[in-house]
Protein backbone atom coordinates (compact mmCIF):
# COMPACT_ATOMS: atom_id res chain seq x y z
CA UNK A 1 0.00 0.00 0.00
CA UNK A 2 1.46 3.55 -0.76
CA UNK A 3 2.03 5.95 2.10
CA UNK A 4 0.43 9.31 2.04
CA UNK A 5 3.21 11.27 2.62
CA UNK A 6 5.04 9.46 -0.07
CA UNK A 7 2.65 11.42 -2.81
CA UNK A 8 4.13 14.42 -1.46
CA UNK A 9 7.86 13.73 -1.33
CA UNK A 10 8.52 15.79 -4.29
CA UNK A 11 6.69 19.21 -2.88
CA UNK A 12 8.06 21.75 -2.57
CA UNK A 13 7.24 23.06 1.59
CA UNK A 14 4.61 25.46 1.45
CA UNK A 15 5.12 28.71 2.84
CA UNK A 16 4.00 30.03 6.29
CA UNK A 17 1.77 32.87 5.41
CA UNK A 18 3.68 35.87 7.30
CA UNK A 19 7.00 34.37 5.73
CA UNK A 20 5.70 34.43 2.73
CA UNK A 21 4.23 37.88 2.97
CA UNK A 22 7.59 39.14 4.01
CA UNK A 23 9.77 37.54 1.26
CA UNK A 24 7.12 39.11 -1.52
CA UNK A 25 8.18 42.27 -0.18
CA UNK A 26 11.84 41.24 -0.15
CA UNK A 27 11.69 40.46 -3.51
CA UNK A 28 9.48 43.02 -4.63
CA UNK A 29 12.08 46.10 -3.28
CA UNK A 30 14.68 43.72 -5.09
CA UNK A 31 12.94 44.33 -8.47
CA UNK A 32 11.67 47.84 -7.71
CA UNK A 33 14.43 49.51 -5.89
CA UNK A 34 17.54 47.17 -6.67
CA UNK A 35 16.80 46.26 -10.06
CA UNK A 36 17.76 42.64 -9.83
CA UNK A 37 16.47 40.15 -12.74
CA UNK A 38 15.68 36.74 -11.21
CA UNK A 39 18.98 34.92 -11.28
CA UNK A 40 20.36 37.55 -8.98
CA UNK A 41 17.28 37.40 -6.67
CA UNK A 42 17.60 34.01 -6.69
CA UNK A 43 21.38 33.69 -5.67
CA UNK A 44 20.47 36.83 -2.97
CA UNK A 45 18.03 34.75 -1.54
CA UNK A 46 19.57 31.29 -1.28
CA UNK A 47 23.43 32.92 -0.12
CA UNK A 48 21.30 34.87 2.73
CA UNK A 49 18.58 32.05 3.62
CA UNK A 50 19.95 28.46 2.82
CA UNK A 51 15.90 27.04 3.72
CA UNK A 52 14.83 28.85 0.44
CA UNK A 53 16.99 26.79 -2.12
CA UNK A 54 13.83 25.14 -3.25
CA UNK A 55 12.91 28.64 -4.71
CA UNK A 56 12.98 28.69 -8.40
CA UNK A 57 12.26 31.30 -10.86
CA UNK A 58 8.36 30.94 -11.32
CA UNK A 59 8.16 30.73 -7.22
CA UNK A 60 9.75 34.24 -7.52
CA UNK A 61 7.43 35.45 -10.06
CA UNK A 62 4.32 34.58 -8.07
CA UNK A 63 5.78 36.24 -4.81
CA UNK A 64 6.06 38.99 -7.04
CA UNK A 65 2.82 39.26 -8.28
CA UNK A 66 1.43 38.58 -5.28
CA UNK A 67 3.39 41.74 -3.86
CA UNK A 68 1.57 43.93 -6.43
CA UNK A 69 -2.06 41.95 -5.92
CA UNK A 70 -2.12 42.01 -2.15
CA UNK A 71 -0.88 46.18 -1.24
CA UNK A 72 2.58 45.38 -0.32
CA UNK A 73 3.76 47.74 -3.26
CA UNK A 74 1.66 50.61 -4.12
CA UNK A 75 1.68 52.55 -7.07
CA UNK A 76 1.05 56.57 -6.69
CA UNK A 77 -0.06 58.25 -9.75
CA UNK A 78 0.02 61.99 -10.18
CA UNK A 79 -1.69 63.45 -12.66
CA UNK A 80 -0.90 66.81 -11.90
CA UNK A 81 2.97 65.52 -12.34
CA UNK A 82 4.53 67.80 -14.93
CA UNK A 83 4.49 66.42 -18.87
CA UNK A 84 7.74 65.66 -20.54
CA UNK A 85 7.71 68.99 -23.31
CA UNK A 86 8.12 68.20 -27.09
CA UNK A 87 11.69 69.16 -28.70
CA UNK A 88 12.40 72.15 -30.84
CA UNK A 89 14.51 70.81 -33.28
CA UNK A 90 14.93 74.24 -35.45
CA UNK A 91 16.36 76.26 -32.39
CA UNK A 92 18.64 73.48 -31.58
CA UNK A 93 20.57 73.51 -34.95
CA UNK A 94 20.61 76.81 -34.41
CA UNK A 95 22.06 76.83 -31.20
CA UNK A 96 24.42 74.10 -32.05
CA UNK A 97 25.76 76.63 -34.82
CA UNK A 98 25.58 79.44 -33.22
CA UNK A 99 27.75 78.00 -29.97
CA UNK A 100 29.75 75.40 -31.69
CA UNK A 101 27.76 73.01 -29.20
CA UNK A 102 28.10 69.04 -29.51
CA UNK A 103 24.32 68.29 -28.88
CA UNK A 104 21.48 70.94 -28.10
CA UNK A 105 18.12 69.67 -26.35
CA UNK A 106 15.80 72.67 -26.33
CA UNK A 107 12.58 72.32 -24.54
CA UNK A 108 9.13 73.56 -25.92
CA UNK A 109 8.64 75.42 -22.41
CA UNK A 110 9.37 78.94 -21.59
CA UNK A 111 11.52 80.29 -18.64
CA UNK A 112 9.70 83.23 -18.35
CA UNK A 113 10.08 86.27 -15.80
CA UNK A 114 7.55 84.82 -13.08
CA UNK A 115 9.49 82.25 -11.96
CA UNK A 116 11.02 84.94 -10.45
CA UNK A 117 7.79 85.43 -7.85
CA UNK A 118 7.06 81.87 -8.38
CA UNK A 119 9.18 79.10 -6.92
CA UNK A 120 6.57 76.56 -7.86
CA UNK A 121 6.74 78.10 -11.63
CA UNK A 122 10.43 77.46 -11.94
CA UNK A 123 10.36 73.98 -10.06
CA UNK A 124 7.64 72.95 -13.12
CA UNK A 125 10.13 74.67 -15.52
CA UNK A 126 13.39 72.49 -13.99
CA UNK A 127 10.87 69.38 -13.97
CA UNK A 128 10.48 69.50 -17.75
CA UNK A 129 14.16 70.32 -18.65
CA UNK A 130 15.09 67.35 -16.37
CA UNK A 131 12.94 65.09 -17.79
CA UNK A 132 14.10 65.47 -21.36
CA UNK A 133 17.88 65.64 -20.35
CA UNK A 134 16.52 62.20 -18.48
CA UNK A 135 16.23 60.97 -22.11
CA UNK A 136 19.26 62.18 -23.64
CA UNK A 137 21.30 60.95 -20.85
CA UNK A 138 19.53 57.61 -21.60
CA UNK A 139 21.41 57.32 -25.00
CA UNK A 140 24.52 58.56 -24.38
CA UNK A 141 25.78 56.81 -20.87
CA UNK A 142 28.12 53.72 -22.12
CA UNK A 143 29.39 50.97 -20.13
CA UNK A 144 31.90 51.64 -17.59
CA UNK A 145 31.15 55.43 -18.20
CA UNK A 146 32.49 57.90 -14.94
CA UNK A 147 29.77 60.33 -13.87
CA UNK A 148 30.07 63.21 -12.46
CA UNK A 149 27.48 65.43 -11.19
CA UNK A 150 27.38 69.25 -9.38
CA UNK A 151 24.06 70.21 -7.40
CA UNK A 152 20.87 72.36 -8.81
CA UNK A 153 17.39 71.90 -9.47
CA UNK A 154 17.13 70.43 -13.47
CA UNK A 155 20.08 67.92 -12.39
CA UNK A 156 18.82 66.70 -9.56
CA UNK A 157 15.04 66.33 -11.49
CA UNK A 158 17.03 65.00 -14.60
CA UNK A 159 18.62 62.03 -12.07
CA UNK A 160 15.47 61.11 -10.14
CA UNK A 161 13.64 61.12 -13.61
CA UNK A 162 16.06 58.81 -15.45
CA UNK A 163 15.45 56.54 -12.01
CA UNK A 164 12.19 56.51 -12.53
CA UNK A 165 12.24 55.76 -16.13
CA UNK A 166 14.78 52.92 -15.20
CA UNK A 167 12.46 51.24 -12.51
CA UNK A 168 10.36 49.28 -15.48
CA UNK A 169 12.80 49.98 -18.67
CA UNK A 170 16.40 49.66 -17.46
CA UNK A 171 19.07 49.35 -19.96
CA UNK A 172 21.64 46.81 -18.84
CA UNK A 173 24.65 49.20 -18.73
CA UNK A 174 27.22 48.27 -15.97
CA UNK A 175 29.99 49.39 -14.32
CA UNK A 176 29.07 52.83 -14.10
CA UNK A 177 30.68 55.01 -11.49
CA UNK A 178 28.52 58.10 -10.11
CA UNK A 179 30.40 60.65 -8.08
CA UNK A 180 29.96 64.60 -7.15
CA UNK A 181 31.56 67.46 -8.56
CA UNK A 182 31.47 69.67 -5.42
CA UNK A 183 30.18 69.62 -1.69
CA UNK A 184 26.62 69.73 -0.28
CA UNK A 185 25.34 73.30 0.84
CA UNK A 186 21.66 71.75 2.10
CA UNK A 187 19.83 72.84 -0.90
CA UNK A 188 16.13 71.87 -1.14
CA UNK A 189 13.45 71.50 -3.74
CA UNK A 190 10.03 71.76 -3.97
CA UNK A 191 7.90 68.88 -3.23
CA UNK A 192 4.90 68.59 -5.51
CA UNK A 193 3.15 66.35 -2.78
CA UNK A 194 2.66 69.64 -0.06
CA UNK A 195 3.46 73.01 -0.84
CA UNK A 196 4.99 73.19 2.61
CA UNK A 197 7.57 69.83 1.37
CA UNK A 198 11.20 70.21 0.52
CA UNK A 199 13.48 67.67 -0.61
CA UNK A 200 17.66 67.47 -0.74
CA UNK A 201 18.74 68.45 -3.78
CA UNK A 202 22.39 68.24 -3.34
CA UNK A 203 25.17 66.81 -5.54
CA UNK A 204 25.30 64.12 -3.26
CA UNK A 205 21.65 63.41 -3.24
CA UNK A 206 21.51 63.69 -7.18
CA UNK A 207 24.32 61.29 -7.40
CA UNK A 208 21.99 58.48 -5.85
CA UNK A 209 19.54 58.81 -7.85
CA UNK A 210 21.34 58.56 -10.90
CA UNK A 211 23.43 55.46 -9.62
CA UNK A 212 19.71 53.31 -8.72
CA UNK A 213 19.44 53.56 -12.44
CA UNK A 214 22.12 51.14 -13.37
CA UNK A 215 22.27 47.86 -12.43
CA UNK A 216 25.86 48.10 -10.83
CA UNK A 217 26.37 51.38 -10.27
CA UNK A 218 28.92 52.65 -7.92
CA UNK A 219 28.19 55.61 -5.85
CA UNK A 220 31.07 57.66 -4.56
CA UNK A 221 29.44 60.00 -1.90
CA UNK A 222 32.02 62.98 -1.16
CA UNK A 223 30.20 63.85 2.16
CA UNK A 224 31.51 67.41 1.97
CA UNK A 225 30.30 70.97 3.00
CA UNK A 226 30.43 73.61 0.13
CA UNK A 227 32.88 75.72 1.87
CA UNK A 228 35.31 75.73 4.73
CA UNK A 229 36.88 78.56 6.56
CA UNK A 230 40.16 79.20 4.46
CA UNK A 231 41.80 78.60 1.53
CA UNK A 232 44.21 76.29 3.56
CA UNK A 233 41.23 74.17 4.79
CA UNK A 234 40.21 73.29 1.17
CA UNK A 235 43.80 72.69 0.40
CA UNK A 236 44.23 69.96 3.19
CA UNK A 237 40.54 68.92 2.41
CA UNK A 238 41.22 67.71 -1.17
CA UNK A 239 44.43 66.29 -0.84
CA UNK A 240 43.32 63.11 1.14
CA UNK A 241 39.71 61.19 1.74
CA UNK A 242 37.06 61.88 -0.74
CA UNK A 243 38.08 65.54 -1.54
CA UNK A 244 40.96 63.49 -3.64
CA UNK A 245 37.62 63.06 -5.99
CA UNK A 246 37.73 66.80 -7.03
CA UNK A 247 41.32 68.00 -6.07
CA UNK A 248 43.16 69.97 -9.22
CA UNK A 249 46.19 68.09 -8.67
CA UNK A 250 44.77 64.56 -8.77
CA UNK A 251 42.75 65.26 -11.53
CA UNK A 252 46.36 66.56 -13.60
CA UNK A 253 48.21 63.75 -12.36
CA UNK A 254 45.59 61.02 -13.36
CA UNK A 255 45.35 62.51 -16.88
CA UNK A 256 49.28 62.37 -17.49
CA UNK A 257 49.03 58.79 -16.73
CA UNK A 258 46.17 58.38 -18.95
CA UNK A 259 42.78 58.21 -16.78
CA UNK A 260 43.06 54.01 -16.14
CA UNK A 261 39.88 53.61 -14.69
CA UNK A 262 39.09 50.39 -17.22
CA UNK A 263 41.79 48.89 -15.20
CA UNK A 264 39.51 47.97 -12.45
CA UNK A 265 40.72 50.09 -9.61
CA UNK A 266 39.47 49.81 -6.03
CA UNK A 267 37.43 52.10 -4.28
CA UNK A 268 39.58 54.28 -3.13
CA UNK A 269 41.34 55.03 -6.44
CA UNK A 270 40.40 58.37 -8.05
CA UNK A 271 39.11 58.64 -11.94
CA UNK A 272 38.88 61.91 -13.74
CA UNK A 273 35.08 61.88 -14.61
CA UNK A 274 34.20 60.44 -18.87
CA UNK A 275 30.84 62.68 -18.37
CA UNK A 276 29.79 65.52 -15.93
CA UNK A 277 26.04 66.73 -15.96
CA UNK A 278 26.27 70.52 -14.67
CA UNK A 279 23.59 73.23 -13.91
CA UNK A 280 24.49 76.73 -14.13
CA UNK A 281 22.97 78.96 -11.66
CA UNK A 282 22.43 82.99 -11.73
CA UNK A 283 22.84 84.31 -8.33
CA UNK A 284 21.02 87.62 -8.27
CA UNK A 285 19.41 88.82 -5.27
CA UNK A 286 15.58 88.39 -5.79
CA UNK A 287 16.04 84.54 -7.14
CA UNK A 288 15.85 81.26 -5.22
CA UNK A 289 19.95 80.53 -6.19
CA UNK A 290 20.92 78.18 -3.24
CA UNK A 291 23.91 80.71 -2.41
CA UNK A 292 21.16 83.71 -2.09
CA UNK A 293 18.41 81.35 0.16
CA UNK A 294 21.09 79.74 2.19
CA UNK A 295 22.62 83.29 2.72
CA UNK A 296 22.08 82.97 6.46
CA UNK A 297 22.37 79.35 7.09
CA UNK A 298 25.02 77.70 8.73
CA UNK A 299 26.56 75.84 5.73
CA UNK A 300 27.63 79.21 4.15
CA UNK A 301 28.32 80.59 7.32
CA UNK A 302 31.59 80.38 6.19
CA UNK A 303 31.54 82.82 2.73
CA UNK A 304 30.78 85.47 5.38
CA UNK A 305 31.30 88.07 4.98
CA UNK A 306 31.91 88.37 1.46
CA UNK A 307 29.13 87.19 0.32
CA UNK A 308 26.70 89.25 1.95
CA UNK A 309 29.10 92.18 0.91
CA UNK A 310 28.85 90.55 -2.74
CA UNK A 311 24.97 90.61 -3.31
CA UNK A 312 24.93 93.96 -1.72
CA UNK A 313 27.41 95.22 -4.41
CA UNK A 314 25.44 93.26 -7.16
CA UNK A 315 21.79 94.42 -6.27
CA UNK A 316 22.84 98.23 -6.96
CA UNK A 317 22.86 97.08 -10.59
CA UNK A 318 20.74 94.49 -11.25
CA UNK A 319 17.27 95.59 -9.27
CA UNK A 320 15.08 98.05 -10.76
CA UNK A 321 13.51 99.52 -13.61
CA UNK A 322 17.02 101.30 -15.04
CA UNK A 323 19.11 97.91 -14.53
CA UNK A 324 21.26 97.90 -17.99
CA UNK A 325 21.75 94.08 -17.00
CA UNK A 326 19.80 91.42 -14.69
CA UNK A 327 22.71 88.71 -14.09
CA UNK A 328 26.08 90.30 -12.68
CA UNK A 329 27.65 86.67 -11.00
CA UNK A 330 26.69 83.24 -12.14
CA UNK A 331 27.61 79.77 -10.74
CA UNK A 332 29.08 76.37 -12.65
CA UNK A 333 29.51 73.46 -10.12
CA UNK A 334 28.86 75.76 -7.47
CA UNK A 335 32.16 77.75 -8.71
CA UNK A 336 30.85 81.62 -8.82
CA UNK A 337 32.57 83.63 -12.15
CA UNK A 338 31.41 87.37 -13.20
CA UNK A 339 29.19 87.60 -16.16
CA UNK A 340 30.33 89.17 -19.23
CA UNK A 341 27.32 91.96 -19.10
CA UNK A 342 28.93 92.91 -15.49
CA UNK A 343 32.18 93.16 -17.13
CA UNK A 344 30.75 95.64 -19.52
CA UNK A 345 28.81 97.52 -18.05
CA UNK A 346 29.62 98.05 -14.17
CA UNK A 347 32.49 100.69 -13.16
CA UNK A 348 36.10 99.38 -13.18
CA UNK A 349 36.06 100.46 -9.69
CA UNK A 350 32.96 98.46 -9.03
CA UNK A 351 34.07 95.52 -11.09
CA UNK A 352 37.32 95.05 -9.13
CA UNK A 353 35.36 95.13 -5.93
CA UNK A 354 33.00 92.47 -7.20
CA UNK A 355 36.00 90.10 -9.00
CA UNK A 356 37.57 90.44 -5.07
CA UNK A 357 34.66 89.22 -3.51
CA UNK A 358 34.05 86.27 -6.07
CA UNK A 359 37.93 84.92 -5.78
CA UNK A 360 37.78 85.37 -1.99
CA UNK A 361 34.65 82.99 -1.84
CA UNK A 362 35.86 80.64 -4.73
CA UNK A 363 39.06 79.95 -3.15
CA UNK A 364 37.01 78.64 0.57
CA UNK A 365 34.46 75.96 -1.98
CA UNK A 366 34.89 72.30 -2.27
CA UNK A 367 34.47 72.16 -5.67
CA UNK A 368 36.06 71.71 -9.35
CA UNK A 369 37.32 74.49 -11.20
CA UNK A 370 36.89 75.59 -14.23
CA UNK A 371 39.97 74.32 -15.02
CA UNK A 372 39.42 70.77 -14.03
CA UNK A 373 36.26 70.77 -16.91
CA UNK A 374 38.54 70.66 -19.80
CA UNK A 375 39.70 67.26 -18.86
CA UNK A 376 36.18 65.68 -18.82
CA UNK A 377 35.58 64.69 -22.80
CA UNK A 378 31.65 64.97 -22.57
CA UNK A 379 30.00 68.13 -20.08
CA UNK A 380 26.51 68.46 -20.40
CA UNK A 381 24.42 71.55 -18.83
CA UNK A 382 20.82 71.67 -17.83
CA UNK A 383 19.70 74.75 -17.30
CA UNK A 384 16.89 77.51 -18.16
CA UNK A 385 14.90 80.46 -16.66
CA UNK A 386 14.87 83.82 -17.28
CA UNK A 387 17.23 84.32 -14.02
CA UNK A 388 20.24 82.75 -15.78
CA UNK A 389 20.06 83.44 -19.56
CA UNK A 390 23.04 85.59 -18.52
CA UNK A 391 25.43 83.00 -16.57
CA UNK A 392 24.63 80.76 -19.47
CA UNK A 393 25.72 83.00 -21.92
CA UNK A 394 29.26 83.69 -20.66
CA UNK A 395 29.94 80.03 -20.08
CA UNK A 396 29.22 79.10 -23.87
CA UNK A 397 30.96 82.40 -24.59
CA UNK A 398 34.31 81.02 -23.44
CA UNK A 399 36.50 82.74 -25.19
CA UNK A 400 35.04 86.15 -24.13
CA UNK A 401 35.66 84.81 -20.51
CA UNK A 402 39.15 84.36 -20.96
CA UNK A 403 39.40 80.25 -21.08
CA UNK A 404 41.28 78.27 -23.21
CA UNK A 405 39.53 75.82 -24.49
CA UNK A 406 35.16 75.44 -24.50
CA UNK A 407 33.54 73.78 -20.90
CA UNK A 408 29.98 72.65 -22.12
CA UNK A 409 29.26 70.51 -25.13
CA UNK A 410 26.13 69.48 -24.56
CA UNK A 411 22.95 72.34 -23.65
CA UNK A 412 19.74 71.73 -22.42
CA UNK A 413 17.55 74.53 -21.85
CA UNK A 414 14.18 76.15 -23.00
CA UNK A 415 12.79 77.99 -25.48
CA UNK A 416 12.95 81.23 -24.38
CA UNK A 417 16.27 81.16 -23.20
CA UNK A 418 17.52 79.43 -26.81
CA UNK A 419 15.64 82.36 -28.49
CA UNK A 420 17.38 84.99 -26.07
CA UNK A 421 21.11 83.13 -26.36
CA UNK A 422 20.37 83.49 -30.31
CA UNK A 423 19.83 87.05 -29.81
CA UNK A 424 22.35 88.25 -27.98
CA UNK A 425 25.05 86.22 -30.54
CA UNK A 426 23.56 87.82 -33.66
CA UNK A 427 23.67 91.18 -31.96
CA UNK A 428 27.60 90.38 -30.61
CA UNK A 429 28.18 89.46 -34.35
CA UNK A 430 26.43 92.70 -35.85
CA UNK A 431 29.07 94.38 -33.55
CA UNK A 432 32.03 92.83 -34.20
Amino acid sequence: MTNVNDKRRGRRPALDPAHRRKLAARIAKMVLVDRYEQKEILQQLQKSEPALGHIDASTISRLYRFALDSGIVRVHIDEHAPYKPQRLDTLERELIAAYQLQSAIVADTTGHEETLDNALADDHLHQALGQLCADYLDTIVRQNEIVALSSGRAVFYACESLFNKHIFDKRNVRGVKVVSLNGNIAAEVWSMESPDARRAMDADTSAAWLARAFPDAQLIRLSLPVAVKSHEVATDWLHEGPGRWISPQVWEEKVRQGNPHTLQPTPDDVCVPTMALVGIGGVRPQSGHRFIVGLHEPMLANLQPELEKMIELIQKYTNGPKRLFSCAVGDLCNRLFVTLDAHKYMPPDDLKELEHYVNAINERLLSVTFEQLYFVPKVVVVAGGATKIEAIRSVLEWQAMGWKQPIVHDLCTDRQTAVRLLEAKRNSSRRS
